[in-house]
């Protein structure tokens, strides 16, 4: 898909992954709204560290993707939505399993949901590898299983199913990635990569 020109939604442009997303989409010529999380900082993440240039070039708006009537609004209009928003610590997860399906599944419903009243062209659903657990096999593909090993990995378990009832129910246009160990600028130092960069430099 041209994607120059292409009326583009980010949710979780604020994070990491999400604000390196949101900066090439506006190398790329797309018209870019990046939806971050409100705040009583008023901060917009790693957004707050972008180019003038680029940052003029984007339509920030905050907002919650738990709230179904405020992610109408925001999706209204789009032609591509990249749903990135999620709660991730997964130790956080053992506390609170009840906020990550709110945001986890509840919001990743309510994204799919507008996007499939307002006739998006195309929703790419970020997962993540925890689906899939302790490998019962390698390399992992995508016919393994996927396991619930904590709340977190359950929720985006719940969330990715969400994603595939509405391709099989409502024929929407939704691919499902899952990221194994992305790594680089912006990510937090607690990362298994840079942990082991950081012990290599440290001796």
């Amino acid at each position: 898909m041209e994607l120059k020109g292409k009326k583009i939604l980010v949710t979780g442009s604020e994070g990491f992954i999400g604000s390196h997303l949101t900066e090439r989409l506006v190398e790329l010529g797309a018209n870019v709204t990046a939806l971050v999380q409100y705040n009583s900082f008023n901060s917009w993440g790693w957004i707050d560290t972008f180019d003038k240039n680029v940052k003029d070039s984007i339509n920030v708006v905050t907002g919650d993707v738990r709230e179904y009537d405020g992610m109408k609004k925001i999706i209204k209009g789009q032609d591509v939505v990249f749903h990135l928003a999620a709660l991730i610590a997964i130790p956080y997860s053992y506390l609170s399993p009840m906020a990550y399906v709110k945001t986890n599944v509840e919001g990743t419903t309510n994204v799919l949901e507008a996007c499939l009243e307002y006739g998006v062209q195309k929703i790419v659903h970020t997962s993540t590898s925890e689906t899939y657990g302790t490998a019962l096999y390698v390399p992992i593909d995508e016919k393994h299983p996927m396991q619930g090993q904590s709340p977190y990995s359950a929720s985006k378990i719940a969330a990715d199913k969400m994603a595939e009832s509405f391709y099989r129910s409502f024929n929407l246009p939704v691919a499902v990635i899952r990221p194994f160990n992305t790594y680089g600028p912006r990510q937090s130092a607690r990362a298994v990569i840079p942990t082991i960069i950081s012990q290599i430099l440290s001796g």
